[in-house]
């Protein structure tokens, strides 16, 4: 079991703008944790698992395993496995020798290395390609092997960058289950990079989401979703991205309204915003498209026109607008909306959150 420190490593461009590549992150992975790093495409999480992994020096900071640095606990890289993106297979061995040469070198017994390779062979059901050479495989199948080839290590950590982005969806949804279950019977520590949020929320016993090398937010899925640290994270996180309303507090009889921002339209104060709404007159609702509902006309419900309706599993998403603002609610598959038909939108007061200054509130 290992536990990794990472502690204020940051990376700069070697450019003449010296930009900050990776700008002081800090993270402490626990043993057996399973931790995913989800963000845009090229926003760090490629250059922070290659520090970790060694093969790229921090300009400041560093990493510890069980409190050694990485050459003082692996020097020859035995107790750590890498998937990268791109496979770097040897192109000169087949399927079943890429397997064994890992193994050859830390002498293990012919009869160990033949079982290993059938359980990881059975396993990622790569039977059928075993005496085949990389140049042989389409993309997708390099990266069943390049994950087979860390695996039958069985490493004490594993690092992972986008190993299964050329899988088609069906395969991805197999092979991340396999991943997790593996990870979990090993007890091994994993350090886990994807740009796909969904990928990642459902991996991670806790997410590390960045931007442009910076950490946004640490936690687990239900907090990034339903407590994300700013409006990044709420955009990024979950599908489809967060609504966000633009509001000005004004009074009205005897309480506050939100007077919608290029909507010209007006809903009440949600009773927990009531005691700090004073102190931000101008800023934004956010809220998810579950915790909109289309209802027949009444007060408090904003009329807007449907410009669209996605289907996703057995609900779909109807995009709506309003004056330049789009929001997505999400609807019963049963329902049916013509293009153009003016809906009426209620906001559910539990699933509004209140962000000023990009940050969440409450």
């Amino acid at each position: 079991m290992v536990d990794i420190l990472v502690n204020q490593i940051t990376l700069y461009d070697r450019g003449p703008k010296r930009e900050t590549l990776v700008d002081n992150i800090s993270l402490d992975i626990k043993a057996g944790e399973f931790l995913t790093l989800v963000g845009p495409v090229n926003n760090g999480k490629s250059r922070v698992l290659r520090i970790i992994a060694g093969l790229t020096e921090p300009d400041s900071g560093i990493v510890l395993f069980n409190g050694k640095k990485l050459g003082e606990f692996a020097p020859r890289y035995e107790n750590i496995a890498m998937v990268f993106r791109a496979q770097a297979l040897y192109p000169h061995l087949t399927v079943r020798k890429n397997l064994e040469f890992g193994l050859k070198l830390a002498n293990l017994y012919k009869e160990t290395i033949n079982a290993r390779v059938a359980e990881i062979e059975d396993l990622l059901g790569i039977s059928g390609i075993m005496d085949l050479k990389p140049a042989a495989l389409p993309t997708s199948q390099k990266q069943l092997v390049a994950l087979a080839r860390a695996f039958v290590k069985r490493p004490q950590v594993l690092i992972f960058d986008e190993p299964i982005s050329e899988l088609d969806s069906q395969m991805k949804v197999k092979v991340q289950s396999i991943i997790k279950r593996f990870c979990i019977n090993l007890q091994a520590t994993v350090v886990y990079a994807t740009h796909s949020p969904s990928e990642a929320m459902t991996l991670g016993s806790r997410i590390v989401c960045l931007e442009k090398g910076k950490i946004q937010q640490v936690g687990t899925n239900y907090e990034l979703y339903n407590r994300p640290a700013n409006e990044n994270v709420a955009r990024f996180i979950g599908y489809p991205e967060m609504n966000f309303l633009e509001f000005e507090t004004k009074a009205e009889s005897n309480f506050q309204v939100l007077n919608l921002i290029n909507a010209s339209y007006s809903i009440q104060v949600p009773k927990a915003f009531e005691k700090i709404i004073g102190s931000y007159p101008k800023a934004k609702i956010g809220i998810r498209a579950e915790y909109l509902k289309i209802i027949p006309e009444k007060p408090n419900a904003i009329p807007m026109i449907v410009e669209m309706q996605e289907y996703v599993g057995s609900q779909s998403i109807l995009y709506v607008s309003r004056e330049h603002q789009t929001m997505a609610v999400e609807i019963p598959l049963s329902k049916s909306y013509e293009l153009g038909e003016t809906v009426y939108v209620e906001l559910e007061e539990n699933g509004i959150h209140l962000f000023a200054d990009g940050k969440f509130v409450i």
